[in-house]
Parts: structure tokens; C-alpha cells; sequence
């Protein structure tokens, strides 16, 4: 990972199950990028390009507590395990890493999402790591009800302080 997790660490986890979707359909969605700000509101924009390693770098603009977020991240699709593992290059965030995952349903698919990001600010951490942690779980339902439409449910949304991982980086 190319930033570094300081003190302030906020875990997030969202779990939505898209009624009706084949787990394939539901990755080919998610991992569309571009086409989040059609879907999505709460998506200002995204571009993609081609990154080393067969990696895809995305560059985010996404509403985010009151403001717009920007930054830059490395993605990993993993088409066979219907995966995709993201970190942080560069942006408004100190350090964000984490994935998304796709898994069939008896009645659809379940689409995970986890991540652990730091804001980078030490004496405000009390202060803004709860809001922001709320405000990335808003975001990101937000994001998933956009692409995947008002039927996809929210089965789990945790906002989770922890302590930095050792060595500076890694995923949840």
C-alpha cells in the first residue's frame, strides 16, 4: 500500500443482497466504474485507466460528509473469485484500502464491501473519524442503491474503530 495507516483507523463494512442478480451480472455492474455517475448522485465522476501489473487505476470525485472526496486508487478485479481489492495512491484520504467481493444467494447475490481508511488528521480524529466512518457507509449504500436499484437491500452496515495495522498498510 502506498500510504500509510496512522492512530485513526475506522473499519467499515456494508452488505447488501440484489435480489434476482447472478453473482457474474452483479461483478460486470460493480465493476463498471465509469458508469457510477449515471447511476449515482452521490458519484461526481470516475475515470479509469490502465494501471501496471494488469492492475486499473480509478480517480474518484464522490460526495462525502457535507464535501466532495477526491483521490486516485489502485484496483484488482478478479474476475474468477468475483473480487475486487482496491488501495489508495494518492488523494484526500492518508490511507484507504479494502474490497469488494460478490457471493450468489439463494435468492440473488450478496455484494461485500470493506475497507479500512485513516483521514490523516491526529487532533481531529475523535472528532471526524466517527462522522466520516457514518459517512462512508451512507456513501457507499448509496453508491450499490444507485447501480443496483431500490430492490437491493442492506443487510449490514458497521462503522468500526481499530487500531492501525502494523507495518503501515494491508487490507481489512
Amino acid at each position: 500500500m502506498l500510504g500509510k495507516f496512522g492512530g485513526a483507523v475506522r473499519e467499515v463494512r456494508v452488505a447488501l443482497h440484489i435480489p434476482g442478480a447472478q453473482p457474474r451480472k452483479v461483478f460486470d455492474s460493480l465493476s463498471d466504474f465509469a458508469s457510477f455517475p449515471r447511476h449515482s448522485d452521490v458519484v461526481h465522476s470516475v475515470s479509469l485507466e490502465d494501471g501496471p501489473d494488469r492492475d486499473r487505476i480509478s480517480t474518484w470525485e464522490v460526495d462525502f460528509a457535507g464535501g466532495i472526496l477526491k483521490w486516485r486508487e489502485r484496483d484488482r478485479l478478479d474476475e474468477l473469485r468475483l473480487r475486487i481489492d482496491f488501495e489508495l495512491i494518492d488523494g484526500d484520504l492518508l490511507a484507504l484500502a479494502g474490497d469488494w467481493s460478490i457471493a450468489p444467494h439463494p435468492a440473488g447475490s450478496v455484494l461485500r464491501f470493506g475497507a479500512r481508511f485513516d483521514l490523516g488528521v491526529p487532533g481531529m480524529a475523535d472528532l471526524l473519524e466517527p462522522v466520516a466512518g457514518r459517512a462512508m457507509t451512507d456513501t457507499v449504500s448509496k453508491m450499490m442503491h444507485g447501480v443496483f436499484g431500490p430492490t437491493a437491500e442492506v443487510t449490514e452496515c458497521q462503522d468500526l474503530a481499530v487500531a492501525p495495522l502494523e507495518g503501515g498498510g494491508g487490507q481489512p
